[in-house]
């Protein structure tokens, strides 16, 4: 699978500045009627769009070392946020991959409140951000590019829409700083 650096920094700009308006939103009376366009659902389907082919990939190769660990640390997630298990109880913590299969974590993902799946998205950032790079495992100079836009991303800088604009014009320069 051929991942355009680019068109993921647009697509992650995109879900992060829908969960900022969102946050946003929520506070307005109108927020039901808000919920039930057609533009917030389209963008509600591009986050589980992004989450579920996050998963396709962990799930591709599941012998690769990285994909096990990364598999396990969001199913552990996802099991704690979504209280699939009670977080005390060390006993499950070797079975949450049996416990939690490929079939129910899509159908989790497809009926998951909103929130939860902007916690999702976001520990997937973090994996990217921290670890070894699932969606670029062999382009190391891709994958550098993708933590320095994450580490940006997640500065104490952006609080706002309006913030993300900068990151958003400087999306080429990163582009073109993998291209030469």
């Amino acid at each position: 699978m051929v991942i355009d650096i680019k068109e993921l920094f647009l697509d992650i700009l995109t879900i992060v500045k829908f969960e900022l308006k969102f946050y946003k939103d929520k506070e307005s009376p109108m927020f039901e009627r808000i919920v039930k366009t057609r533009v917030f659902q389209q963008r509600l389907q591009k986050l589980k769009d992004f989450i579920m082919s996050y998963f396709e990939i962990m799930y591709k190769d599941q012998e690769s070392p990285i994909n096990k660990a990364a598999l396990r640390t969001q199913l552990d997630n996802i099991a704690r946020i979504t209280n699939y298990y009670d977080d005390l109880s060390e006993f499950y913590k070797d079975h949450t991959q049996n416990l939690i299969s490929r079939e129910k974590i899509l159908g989790l993902i497809e009926y998951s409140h909103i929130e939860v799946l902007f916690l999702i998205f976001t520990n997937i950032l973090d994996w990217e951000h921290y670890k070894s790079s699932l969606l670029f495992p062999t382009d190391k100079a891709k994958e550098k590019i993708l933590k320095e836009f994450l580490g940006r991303l997640a500065s104490s800088d952006i609080k706002d829409i309006e913030d993300l604009i900068d990151l958003e014009q400087e999306i080429d320069t990163f582009v073109q700083a993998i291209e030469v």
